[in-house]
């Protein structure tokens, strides 16, 4: 008996990138929405991972923060959504639409000033985590830069593929 039945089946690892992600945390020298600024000093981030949650939910960890850079401006991270959790597929996918862009980080107050406006100066901190946020407190803090994948499939593309697979198969066995 002749099994005209083709077997075919096709893999993905990655559903278009790997959800690589930078942004600038907080800007200093930038009065927020608290009536708070931070200090260039504020932060010593070096050689740690923080959690990456979404919008300050400890319950919504989408990934995590690795690479951090002070820079005259602010504080750069540089992190990585988790894919296998469906809120971080969620989120990755209103940050490449653009509906959300916002980064706001969660901190410790170790030693800050009050200035005679009464603005509050953050001279030294502790960073906890880093949310994606819709409405960041700090203004020009935010995502930068989402990784495209290296050679520019994606989902739909991957999908496309398939189905022209399963179009070749049925032509071969003549359906």
């Amino acid at each position: 008996m002749q099994n005209d039945q083709i077997d075919f089946e096709v893999r993905f690892s990655d559903p278009g990138d790997g959800g690589e992600i930078e942004g600038t945390a907080v800007k200093f020298n930038t009065v927020d929405s608290y009536r708070t600024e931070f200090a260039p000093t504020a932060f010593n981030v070096s050689g740690r991972s923080i959690p990456m949650l979404w919008s300050h939910d400890p319950s919504q960890v989408i990934g995590s923060w690795s690479s951090f850079q002070v820079r005259d401006n602010g504080l750069t991270a540089k992190g990585k959504l988790n894919m296998s959790v469906a809120k971080a597929l969620e989120v990755r996918s209103l940050l490449k639409a653009g509906d959300i862009s916002g980064l706001s980080i969660g901190f410790s107050t170790l030693k800050d000033e009050r200035a005679a406006s009464g603005i509050r100066r953050i001279t030294e901190a502790r960073l906890h985590e880093i949310s994606i946020v819709a409405f960041p407190s700090v203004p020009g803090s935010g995502i930068t830069k989402i990784r495209q994948s290296e050679n520019g499939t994606d989902h739909a593309s991957a999908m496309a593929f398939v189905a022209a697979c399963r179009s070749a198969a049925l032509a071969i066995r003549g359906k």
